[in-house]
């Protein structure tokens, strides 16, 4: 369940991707770099009650990436923990890959089965089990569900328009503080989407403080020209790709 605190303050972004300094070189030509303006019309966000509706931003993209093969990874508290998903949707290939420290679970779905790394077994190097079409380590391959558990239930204002790898990016964004509710309450928050035309969350950038003194901070980021999943050493006798 999201949380829902009482006092929102908006977060103002620049929609510049950078800035760079360092001395510069007398009488140097300088060249004018063409620069594209993002178009705030070219992408749209659900609103509802005077916000983003976030539950409506979460099922398009879990939406969007239905079909289309993409790269997901997740930063959780830190780059140690992380969750990386890559989906192959022409050639039906998934793997996830979690990492905790120095331990790293690997396995991957193909042909109806699903296979692991064998970390604990010297005589093998993966299991094989049939697949049921159950993604492990993740709750969902795009994210959604996790997205659905971090953010915030309301609050969120779109405060920009960018443009990041060709694409116009709507800048989502929320800075909350206050008492909030719900199993889980936090009393701040700074909470940053990036959503591209088609719908796809392409970042996400969230920190928040809960009454106990926990941080809970999460960063993801999704890429959508997979052309193929890489395969890690120990699957490769499954003959994934041939």
């Amino acid at each position: 369940m999201r949380r829902s605190l009482a006092v929102v303050t908006l977060v103002v972004l620049a929609g510049c991707s950078g800035l760079g300094f360092g001395s510069s070189t007398d009488g140097a030509a300088v060249t004018p770099v063409p620069v594209t303006t993002p178009d705030p019309s070219a992408v749209e966000v659900a609103s509802a009650n005077g916000s983003v509706d976030i539950d409506a931003v979460l099922a398009r993209h879990d939406a969007a990436l239905a079909d289309r093969s993409f790269h997901r990874r997740v930063v959780r508290e830190g780059p140690q923990n992380t969750r990386d998903v890559w989906v192959d949707r022409e050639r039906g290939v998934v793997r996830v890959r979690r990492t905790l420290g120095p331990v790293v679970d690997d396995a991957i779905l193909f042909d109806g089965r699903r296979y692991r790394v064998a970390s604990d077994d010297p005589d093998r190097a993966y299991t094989s089990e049939p697949s049921n079409a159950t993604v492990p380590y993740v709750p969902t391959r795009s994210g959604e569900a996790r997205l659905g558990q971090v953010l915030l239930e309301d609050g969120y204002q779109r405060v920009d328009t960018v443009r990041r790898g060709g694409r116009n990016l709507a800048v989502v964004a929320v800075n909350a503080t206050g008492r909030g509710s719900g199993v889980d309450p936090s009393i701040s928050a700074q909470s940053r989407l990036y959503v591209d035309s088609e719908g796809v969350i392409r970042e996400v950038d969230h920190w928040e403080r809960r009454p106990d003194g926990t941080i809970v901070y999460l960063r993801m980021a999704v890429t959508t020209d997979t052309e193929r999943v890489p395969v890690p050493w120990w699957a490769e006798d499954i003959g994934v790709y041939g």
